[in-house]
């Protein structure tokens, strides 16, 4: 997803988006072709967002990586805007490479059970039968006391 401000409403644009690997610097490649993507939009407003979508195989990636999404403006070929900072934590993405046999994500711990996110509304609804209960005794009691002293 990426954010834009202040463009023409009705006018075509041309996002040009391009992987950097954070440690060279270079264009992130897979195999020998670096990995780019496109996107053409026409905004209907002058601020809002659009997708770049990046698609490649990474069954090739041997070793781990950080990379850093460049993205690039065009209008018709004139280049009206670009974000390309190697150091952008926002922008950045670690890429680890699949190891058959092994989980594909890191293990997270013991898992925590016996949730306790309702509990305050438990103890609510329990004070709240409790006050009843009280109040329909004391009405109870009090409605016997007349009923005796009437008697």
């Amino acid at each position: 997803m990426v954010s834009y401000k202040n463009l023409t409403p009705g006018t075509e644009y041309k996002l040009v988006g391009v992987l950097m690997d954070k440690v060279t610097g270079n264009p992130f490649k897979v195999g020998d072709k670096e990995v780019r993507a496109e996107a053409t939009f026409t905004p209907e407003k002058a601020d809002g967002e659009t997708v770049v979508k990046f698609t490649f195989d990474g069954s090739g990636i041997t070793q781990a990586a950080e990379i850093v999404v460049f993205e690039t403006l065009y209008q018709g070929e004139v280049k009206i805007a670009a974000h390309e900072d190697i150091n952008d934590e926002g922008q950045t993405v670690k890429i680890v490479p699949v190891t058959p046999g092994k989980p594909t994500t890191p293990n997270p711990g013991n898992p925590q059970t016996g949730d306790r996110s309702i509990m305050g509304f438990w103890i609510g609804l329990g004070a709240i039968a409790l006050g009843g209960l009280t109040a329909g005794i004391f009405m109870y009691t009090r409605k016997k006391k007349e009923q005796d002293g009437e008697r």
